[in-house]
């Protein structure tokens, strides 16, 4: 078997030389771009939030208000006295249908809210308290929207407005 010829320890650093200048060469390609190309930091910011559209009512789209009575109780307050409380409750509609003016419309919806207006559990807050107005103005609301809709197909209710005052009783 022929020997193989050995290098020398020379050409053997050589070669290690020039791997060398080629990485310091590499290396100062990658510091002169990083020099050259500017490089700027920005804070992420969220996008801004859209706001919902609101929807407008078409020219078709109507708002109707409807006087449905005045109910009035005797409550004990907080204090112990007797106050009378009385609502004026105002259903507001949006429909598109023809209106047909309803004649009488306390004494349609009378027991529909009397009902639930007397037997309203706190029915002492409804005066002061936002949340026993919502409580009761939806449960009048869940009261009289059938009704409602079959007098008024095509207008529906959006909202009961209480309007609650509560005063010396009478004498």
């Amino acid at each position: 078997m022929a020997r193989r010829k050995k290098k020398s320890v020379a050409s053997r650093k050589h070669r290690w030389i020039w791997l060398l200048i080629l990485a310091l060469v590499a290396t100062g390609v990658a510091i002169a771009i990083a020099l050259i190309v500017p490089l700027h930091l920005q804070a992420i910011t969220p996008p801004p939030e859209k706001p919902a559209p609101v929807k407008a009512p078409t020219s078709r789209t109507a708002e109707k208000t409807l006087s449905l009575g005045s109910y009035g109780v005797m409550v004990q307050t907080s204090s112990g006295k007797e106050k009378a409380l009385t609502i004026d409750p105002i259903a507001v509609l949006r429909g598109h249908a023809p209106w047909h003016a309803l004649t009488r419309s306390e004494d349609l919806f009378n027991s529909l809210i009397a009902n639930p207006f007397m037997a309203f559990p706190q029915l002492d807050q409804v005066a002061h308290s936002a949340a026993a107005q919502n409580a009761l103005s939806q449960q009048i609301k869940d009261n009289i929207a059938p009704t409602l809709s079959r007098l008024e197909p095509g207008w529906r209710i959006v909202r009961i407005d209480l309007h609650p005052v509560l005063q010396a009783p009478p004498p």
